[in-house]
């Protein structure tokens, strides 16, 4: 049985997938070579389910942003603070009433979809559109099915954990789903916290916000304090166990990306993504 890591991207338009795969291993090793001592050649196959080309006819310029190692001294762990406390309190003041209402009249997400529509158009068009909806999906379905009989981690960043969560529920749901077939989930830069996310959720499941059957191990939700993509962090709060014992644990780690804390590659390569992964290895 091989370790097989599946990333996931999040929104927005991305460079070619000959070259996002690679630049998304690449931050991977140099986390755990850096943090963990870990061989460069270390084991494990990476494939990323890309789903960019269905919201954008052509890919970001190769030169969009593209892998650059970390500055000596920048992979430092988190440290928790007092205002990590005092946000966390403000947050689930804020965050209960709101997710109240929206359970029971879904007047926030028909407001959210407004903003998205302006701020976010692929996620808006994610929602809003059944086929983008699937297709996305399908990308991240059929890899986990022609890897099955491996070990496998799966890693969704910013939208591309709506993706993944989605698809996981519905692949638990199906007749004859198959319990543990992606052991470890793994989300960084998440918005699966936000009222009108969890909105969306609930009416597609029932109301039922909790980890999907299908993950077995471990589902550990990373963030940085500074990434507004995941500015309720604490998913912990809203998502319950699965019938397996699975809840989600959320971390706060230090995005070190030049003025981009929501960056996937600064996420990779945190002293407690590494961690994790090395564990999973």
């Amino acid at each position: 049985m091989g370790k097989i890591i599946i990333g996931i991207h999040g929104r927005s338009n991305k460079p070619r997938k000959e070259l996002l795969g690679p630049w998304w291993e690449q931050a991977i090793r140099e986390g755990l070579a850096k943090n963990q001592g870990l061989p460069p050649t270390v084991k494990f196959e990476f494939h990323l389910a890309y789903y960019s080309d269905l919201f954008f006819p052509q890919p970001a310029p190769d030169d969009n942003e593209p892998y650059v190692e970390a500055l000596p001294g920048a992979l430092k762990r988190y440290e928790t603070s007092l205002w990590d406390r005092i946000r966390a309190y403000g947050q689930n003041w804020l965050d209960d009433p709101l997710d109240w209402l929206e359970e029971r009249s879904g007047k926030l997400s028909r407001f959210a979809r407004k903003i998205l529509q302006e701020r976010m158009q692929d996620l808006s068009r994610y929602y809003q559109e059944p086929d983008l909806r699937t297709n996305a999906q399908a990308r991240l379905r059929s890899l986990i099915q022609n890897l099955q009989g491996n070990d496998i981690m799966l890693i969704a960043h910013s939208m591309g954990s709506i993706v993944a969560y989605e698809a996981l529920r519905d692949m638990g749901q199906e007749p004859g789903g198959q319990r543990g077939i992606v052991p470890q989930l793994v989300t960084l830069g998440s918005p699966l916290g936000l009222t009108p996310v969890k909105g969306e959720v609930m009416a597609r499941y029932s109301g039922r916000l909790r980890t999907p059957s299908v993950v077995t191990q471990s589902w550990v939700n990373f963030s940085d304090a500074d990434d507004h993509i995941c500015i309720d962090a604490h998913l912990a709060d809203d998502y319950d166990q699965n019938s397996a014992g699975i809840k989600v644990r959320d971390q706060m780690v230090s995005n070190d990306f030049p003025d981009n804390p929501h960056k996937i590659y600064g996420y990779l390569r945190t002293p407690e993504v590494s961690e994790h992964i090395a564990r999973f290895l």
